[in-house]
């Protein structure tokens, strides 16, 4: 499933850069909602993680670790993705990908937690135009 590896690096980039912009936010509703993309961004992985990559309910930690290092690297607590990207482009392109996948034929799980996450990323590109616009 390339559409679904590609929305995970495009999901732990924006995860990554959500937490950037939250710490460098100076107003407080937008840090909050730059707080809140990014743990739904995080929660989204691990949806990703139980559904569609381990379905079953015995989890090993030492492979939830492994498939965390393939994703995040292992110098993740030092990762900086830098401000020349620009977060409203990695929500489009998430939210394209997921408009994608929802259209294939995959398991309902999967097809319902893409839905859910498009909704999320449509939601937060607009709470983000309009905070922008109170400014």
């Amino acid at each position: 499933m390339e559409c679904l590896e590609q929305l995970l690096k495009v999901y732990v980039i924006s995860e990554i850069h959500y937490v950037e912009c939250a710490l460098k936010e100076k107003n407080p509703m937008m840090r909050m909602l730059m707080e809140q993309c990014a743990i739904e961004r995080s929660n989204f992985l691990l949806d990703i993680w139980h559904v569609a990559i381990k379905e079953s309910d015995e989890i090993e930690f030492s492979e939830l670790y492994a498939w965390h290092n393939q994703l995040y690297g292992k110098n993740y607590l030092n990762m900086m993705v830098g401000t020349s990207l620009n977060i409203d482009l990695l929500d489009r392109k998430a939210l394209e990908i997921c408009h994608v996948m929802i259209q294939l034929d995959l398991p309902q799980k999967l097809n319902c937690l893409l839905i859910e996450q498009a909704t999320k990323i449509e939601a937060s590109i607009l709470a983000k135009a309009h905070f922008r616009a109170m400014d």
